[in-house]
Formats: C-alpha cells, sequence, structure tokens
C-alpha cells in the first residue's frame, strides 16, 4: 500500500472520529485504534526519520496527563485501577503523536472545516436521534431530573459532557456565523441549530458547561458589535441579569447549601443538595492533599483513599451509596501525582493557551476556556466521553498549519 492510499484511508478515518457523537464507544475506540496505526504506517512510508525537537516538545506536553498518571501509578498500590486510568487517558497521548509526530502537517485547512461540519452535524443528528425516542418513551408528565435520566440512559452519556459537547457546537456555528459573509440560508439554519442547542443545555440542565458558553458568546457577540451600539447591549445585558439575580434571590439562595451532609441518604435525600455533597468531597480532597502533598498517592490509589476518608470522617452514608471521584480535575491530578505533577498539568495549561493566543485562533480560545473552567467541577478526563473530545480536538487545534 502507498502513501497516497494511506494518507486517503487516514482522511476518512480523521473525519469519522469528528462524527463521535453518534458512534457507540467501542466504534469510537475502534477508529482511534485504526487512526493510529494508520498515522504509524505513514510515518515509516514517508521515513521521516528527522524530527523536530519542536513537535517532539508540544507532544510531551500535550501527553502530560497521560505522562503524569503513568509515572504515579509506579507507587499506587491498586494497579487494576492504575491500568484503567491509563488506557483511559491513552487518546491524550495518541492524539498528539498522531497530529504532531507521526503525521504533521498532514491536514488541511478544508479538512479542518469538513472536521467542524461533521462534528455539528453528527451532534444535531443524535440530539433530533434522541429527542425523538425519548417523546415515544415518555408516558405523562416526568420531572427535569427523571427526563435527564433518560437522556443519560440512552445516550450511555453523562448529561454535562453532552453539554460540554453542545457548547463547543454552540461555539463553532458563531464562530463561523462572524467569520465571512454567510449566506441568508447559512445563517437561518445556523440559528435554527443554535436555538436547538440551547433548548437542549437547558433541557439537560448541566449549570456550568451552559453558563460558560452563554458568557463566551456575549463577549463574542460584544466584540462583534459595533461601537455605536455596544454600550446599549452591554446596559441592556446587564440588567437582565440584575433583574433575574433579584427576582430568583430567594429561590437561589435556599437551594445553594455548603454544609456537610449529615444522616441516612434513605432519610435525608429530599433535604441533601448536591453543594452539601461536593463539600463533603472537596472535604476530603484537601485532607488527603495535605497528607501527601509532594507526590500524591498515585492514581490507581486515589478513589480508595477518598472513599476511606468520606466513611471515616463525614457523617452520612451518599458516599457509601453513590460513587464520588473529586469532581475536579485539578484536584484529581494533585490527588494522583502531588505538587511535581500539578505544576506539570498547569503548565500544559497555560503552553495551550499560550498557542491559541500566538496562532489568534479565537475557536480554540473559546475551547480552552470552555474545557479548563469545567475542570474546576468535574473530572472531565475520568470518562471517555471528556477523554476523547479533549485529546481530538486539542490536539487538532493545536497542531494547526496553513496548508489549503
Amino acid at each position: 500500500m502507498n502513501a497516497v492510499s494511506v494518507k486517503k484511508i487516514w482522511t476518512t478515518i480523521l473525519l469519522l472520529i469528528s462524527a463521535f457523537p453518534l458512534w457507540p464507544k467501542a466504534v469510537e475506540s475502534f477508529l482511534m485504534i485504526l487512526f493510529f496505526i494508520l498515522s504509524m504506517s505513514f510515518f515509516f512510508i514517508n521515513k521521516k526519520e528527522k524530527l523536530k525537537n519542536k513537535n517532539i516538545k508540544d507532544v510531551f506536553i500535550l501527553s502530560s496527563l497521560f505522562i503524569i498518571y503513568g509515572l504515579s501509578s509506579i507507587y499506587s498500590n491498586n494497579n487494576s485501577e492504575s491500568l484503567k486510568f491509563l488506557v483511559l487517558s491513552s487518546p491524550i497521548l495518541m492524539f498528539p503523536l498522531c497530529f504532531g509526530f507521526f503525521c504533521s502537517n498532514e491536514i488541511s485547512t478544508k479538512e479542518r472545516t469538513k472536521i467542524k461540519i461533521i462534528y455539528v452535524c453528527s451532534l444535531l443528528l443524535s440530539l433530533v436521534i434522541t429527542h425523538i425516542y425519548l417523546e415515544f418513551k415518555m408516558d405523562g408528565n416526568i420531572s427535569n431530573w427523571d427526563y435527564r435520566n433518560l437522556f443519560e440512559n440512552y445516550t450511555k452519556v453523562h448529561g454535562t459532557y453532552f453539554s460540554l459537547w453542545i457548547s463547543f457546537g454552540i461555539l463553532i456555528l458563531v464562530n463561523e456565523l462572524f467569520a465571512i459573509k454567510r449566506s441568508s440560508i447559512f445563517i437561518s439554519l445556523s440559528l435554527i441549530i443554535l436555538a436547538y442547542f440551547f433548548y437542549w443545555q437547558f433541557t439537560i440542565g448541566a449549570r456550568l458547561p451552559l453558563f460558560i458558553t452563554l458568557v463566551l458568546c456575549t463577549f463574542f457577540l460584544v466584540k462583534k458589535t459595533n461601537k455605536k451600539y455596544k454600550l446599549l447591549f452591554i446596559i441592556t445585558l446587564a440588567t437582565i441579569v440584575v433583574s433575574f439575580i433579584y427576582l430568583k434571590f430567594d429561590s437561589i439562595k435556599n437551594k445553594i447549601k455548603f454544609g456537610m451532609p449529615e444522616g441516612k441518604y434513605e432519610l435525608k435525600h429530599k433535604e441533601m443538595t448536591n453543594e452539601e455533597i461536593r463539600t463533603g468531597i472537596y472535604y476530603c480532597s484537601a485532607s488527603l492533599i495535605k497528607n501527601s502533598l509532594l507526590f500524591g498517592y498515585g492514581v490507581g490509589d486515589v478513589n480508595d483513599e477518598l472513599n476511606n476518608c468520606y466513611k471515616q470522617k463525614i457523617k452520612s452514608d451518599v458516599y457509601q451509596l453513590f460513587h464520588y471521584n473529586s469532581h475536579n480535575q485539578y484536584l484529581q491530578v494533585f490527588l494522583s501525582a502531588g505538587i511535581v505533577g500539578f505544576v506539570f498539568f498547569i503548565f500544559t495549561i497555560l503552553s495551550i493557551f499560550k498557542k491559541a493566543l500566538i496562532n489568534k485562533d479565537k475557536l480554540f480560545l473559546m475551547l480552552n476556556i470552555l474545557i479548563f473552567i469545567c475542570f474546576i467541577t468535574e473530572n472531565v478526563l475520568s470518562r471517555h466521553d471528556g477523554v476523547i473530545f479533549y485529546g481530538y480536538f486539542t490536539s487538532l487545534f493545536y497542531f494547526k498549519t496553513n496548508k489549503c
């Protein structure tokens, strides 16, 4: 098989991966493995023996989480859990190797445009199919929470992660609407899709991805608004936000409780809030970090240590009935590899931001803001759905070239 044939197949698989919102996890994994094998084949066929040090450094930076987990697994006692995390985070190594090492400068601007189109269309199609299924599945009126559970059971994707995918779809559309002069048909169609995406974000109810998306879209629109109307736009928006907070203040205040959960979940579940449960999680995470500050506990032992803390220090059985990780990607890294791994991880984040700013890539910058803020409330890279999203798009934008 010659280089041209391999490149055609490689490009096809690249485009198919971008439709991951449609695929079952087994198909996603198969496509990623095949893509990695084809990337290596393409590399050896072209005999790229002279490597740019810059590319090696960039691959090292983008693969930092896999490296951190790999090194911390050496001193983990729970080897099976360590192996699970390494397999789970492998796309964070595979995609940088493919885009920056084996096949650097191989993705054209046209192919990147196709990837964005396929991603938005696959996201839309997945939501439409799910919507139709749920309409037939529902029997009478159900609560928002029950509807979200039905959504997650059907899609096999946690609502927060699907909301994260939708957020990026919205950012792509908003960015494209203002990129160049568009036809009225394109604008109308994009606005309809945007409205549908926002409908699903409100329906799923993952607050942080929705909030970040609204803020990013607002800033983007303010920047693009004519100077004459910019101040009016800001004043109007501020008035709406202040009015909403004023009208909903009591409701918001009653929902937000930051005390520690107490008592049996069976008896207290109606009173126990998500904020209380998270307070317990962050309390244990902070306690554990103090006890192993330098190198952490090893990626395989983090959840075991958290579970022991929940059992010993918190007077509620909610943590035994449900599995709770650190619910914060930064805490997860700190617990796994201590301050050494945490500093390396922060360096990676800053390097990615720097790359987006140097390239003046607004969409890549907004993607980074979206993901890295969501890291505060979720272990985004502890689930397959978060890993493929982060690994694929971060590497794709990071190794962006001007090839037509």
